[in-house]
C-alpha cells in the first residue's frame, strides 16, 4: 500500500510540475516573441537547440545511476549505490570542465553556422556561451537528480522543476519589460541552472545519505560496469537528440531563421502533451528495475500493458484536440499569422507523437532492465531516417517536409521494431500488445474526435477561455467511452479503493 501511495503521489507531483511547465511557457511564449521579434526569437530557439546537443555528453550516466541505485536499493546493497554515484560524479565533473571549454568554441562558430544578421552576432554568441555553461552546471547536478529519481523522490524533483520554471519566467518578464534582450536572457538562464543544480544536490544529500561521496577517481571495475551500461544509453541519447532537436536546425539552415519560430510553435504544442505523459512514464523506470531485480516478471508484463494504456489514455484526447482544433488554438494563442503554417506542422507531428507514446512504456522498461541495446540501434536508424527524409523533403515541400520526415521515420521504426521486441524480451504476444496496448484505447477516442471536429466547424471561440470551455464540455464523451470499454478494469480499481478505505477505517 505504501509503495502504491508513493507512486500515486509521485505522479500527482509530476503533474503539478508539468502543469507549471506547460502553463508558464504557454503565456510566456507570445510575450517573448513580441518583445524579441521573430528574428531574435529564432536565434534564441536555434541557440537552445544547438546547445542541447551538449547534453549528449551525459553519455548515458543518468540512466546508469537510476539503474544501479534503484537495483542496489531493491537488493539492500547500499554500498553498491555509493560506488556507482561516486564513479558517475567523477566522470561528470570531468565532462563539465570539457563543456566549459567547448562552449567558447561553439559560441565563436555559431554565427557562421546559420544566417544571422551581423548586428546580432555578438548577442547570439553570448547567448550560446551562457546556455552552454548552464548545461555544464546541469551535468554535475544531474547525478544527484538521478539519485532522486532512482529512489522514487519524483516529488522533490517536481518541486524543484516547478520553482525553476516560475523563477525563470519571472526573470524573463522583468528583463524584457526593462528593455533588455537576448544577452540578459542568457545570463538569467545560466543563473537559474546553477541555483537549480544547488537545490537538487542539497535535497539528494539530505534524503539519500549514501550519495555523500568524494569527487575522486573511482574503482575501475565499478567504472567499467557503469560504462558498459551507459555506452548503449549514450548511443540512444544521441539518436533521440537528433530526432528531437534537428528539425529546428534543418528549418534554420534550409528555409530561414524566421521560419524557425513558426515550426517551433507547432512542435512546442506537441512537446507540451509529451510532458503530460512523461509525468506518468518517468515513474516506470525505477519501478520496472525493482520488479526485474525481484524476479516479478508477471508484474513487469502487467506494467507494460497497463502503463501503455495509461499513457495513451492521457495523450489521446490531447492529441485529437490538437490535430482537429490546433489551428484554431494557435490563432487564439499566437495570432492569425501563425495559425496556418504552425497548425499544419502540428498536425503532421501528431502522427509521430502517437507512435512515440505507444511505445514509451516499453522503452522505459527496456532501459530499466538493461535490454536497451537493440533499442539504441533502432533509435539510430530512426535518427538517420528522420534527418535524411527531412533534408530531402524540405527541398521539395519546405517547412512541412521537415515535419513529414520526423513522422514517417518514427512510424516506420515503431511499427517494425517494437511489437516484435516486446514479444522477444517480455514474452507478450504481438497481437496482445497491439490490441490491448494500442488499439483498444485508441478506439475510445473515435466519438470524441467526431464531436471535436463538429465543434471546430460550427462553434468559433472568440478567446482562449471559450476554447478551453468547449474542450471541457466535450471531454466527458471520451471519458464515458473509456469507462464503457474498460468497465471491468474500472470496477476492479473501484473495489480496490473501497477495500483500502475499509482498512483505514
Amino acid at each position: 500500500m505504501a509503495s502504491t501511495k508513493r507512486f500515486a503521489f509521485n505522479v500527482v507531483m509530476n503533474w503539478v510540475a508539468m502543469a507549471v511547465g506547460m502553463v508558464v511557457p504557454f503565456f510566456l511564449t507570445p510575450f517573448v516573441l513580441r518583445h524579441l521579434g521573430v528574428t531574435a526569437y529564432g536565434i534564441w530557439i536555434l541557440a537552445v537547440s544547438t546547445v542541447s546537443y551538449l547534453n549528449l555528453l551525459d553519455m548515458g550516466l543518468r540512466s546508469a545511476v537510476i539503474r544501479f541505485v534503484s537495483k542496489a536499493q531493491a537488493q539492500e546493497k547500499l554500498e553498491d549505490a555509493t560506488s556507482a554515484i561516486g564513479a558517475a560524479l567523477w566522470v561528470r565533473v570531468l565532462i563539465s570542465c570539457g563543456v566549459a571549454v567547448l562552449s567558447i568554441v561553439l559560441a565563436l562558430a555559431f554565427p557562421h553556422l546559420f544566417t544571422i544578421p551581423k548586428n546580432l552576432h555578438h548577442a547570439a554568441q553570448i547567448t550560446v556561451l551562457m546556455c552552454a555553461l548552464g548545461v555544464a552546471f546541469t551535468l554535475v547536478s544531474g547525478v544527484f537528480g538521478a539519485v532522486l529519481a532512482a529512489t522514487n523522490r519524483f516529488d522533490i524533483l517536481s518541486g524543484i522543476s516547478a520553482v525553476q520554471t516560475v523563477a525563470r519566467a519571472g526573470g524573463v518578464i522583468l528583463i524584457l519589460l526593462s528593455g533588455h534582450g537576448l544577452v540578459q536572457l542568457a545570463y538569467w538562464e545560466v543563473t537559474i541552472a546553477l541555483l537549480s543544480g544547488i537545490a537538487t544536490c542539497a535535497m539528494a544529500l539530505k534524503t539519500f545519505p549514501p550519495c555523500r561521496v568524494r569527487v575522486a577517481k573511482p574503482d575501475m571495475a565499478v567504472l567499467k560496469l557503469i560504462w558498459n551500461y551507459s555506452l548503449t544509453t549514450f548511443i540512444f541519447i544521441i539518436a533521440v537528440q537528433i530526432i528531437m532537436n534537428t528539425d529546428n536546425m534543418v528549418v534554420g539552415a534550409f528555409v530561414s531563421v524566421g521560419m524557425v519560430a513558426f515550426y517551433s510553435i507547432g512542435s512546442s504544442l506537441m512537446s507540451y502533451s509529451w510532458q503530460v505523459v512523461s509525468a506518468v512514464s518517468t515513474t516506470f523506470t525505477p519501478l520496472a528495475s525493482g520488479l526485474e531485480a525481484s524476479g516479478k516478471m508477471d508484474d513487469l508484463r502487467r506494467l507494460l500493458i497497463r502503463g501503455t494504456q495509461a499513457t495513451l489514455g492521457i495523450a489521446i484526447p490531447i492529441s485529437v484536440a490538437l490535430a482537429l482544433r490546433g489551428k484554431t488554438f494557435i490563432n487564439l494563442w499566437m495570432g492569425p499569422q501563425y495559425s496556418e503554417i504552425a497548425g499544419t506542422v502540428l498536425q503532421i507531428l501528431i502522427i509521430s507523437q502517437f507512435f512515440g507514446i505507444s511505445n514509451g512504456t516499453a522503452g522505459s522498461i527496456m532501459m530499466a532492465i538493461d535490454k536497451h541495446k537493440p533499442v539504441a540501434m533502432w533509435a539510430v536508424v530512426e535518427a538517420a531516417l528522420n534527418l535524411g527524409l527531412s533534408i530531402i523533403l524540405v527541398k521539395t515541400i519546405g517547412i512541412y517536409g521537415v515535419a513529414w520526415g520526423t513522422s514517417i521515420a518514427m512510424a516506420i521504426v515503431h511499427l517494425t521494431f517494437w511489437p516484435r521486441y516486446v514479444r522477444k524480451i517480455l514474452d507478450v504476444p504481438i497481437r496482445t500488445f497491439i490490441w490491448l496496448g494500442w488499439i483498444k484505447m485508441t478506439l475510445c477516442a473515435i466519438p470524441y474526435a467526431i464531436v471535436c471536429a463538429v465543434t471546430d466547424r460550427y462553434w468559433h471561440p472568440g478567446n482562449l477561455v471559450s476554447f478551453f470551455a468547449e474542450i471541457i464540455v466535450i471531454l466527458p464523451v471520451y471519458a464515458v467511452c473509456v469507462l464503457a470499454v474498460f468497465r471491468s478494469e474500472a470496477r476492479f480499481l473501484f473495489s480496490k479503493w473501497q477495500a483500502s478505505r475499509a482498512v483505514q477505517v
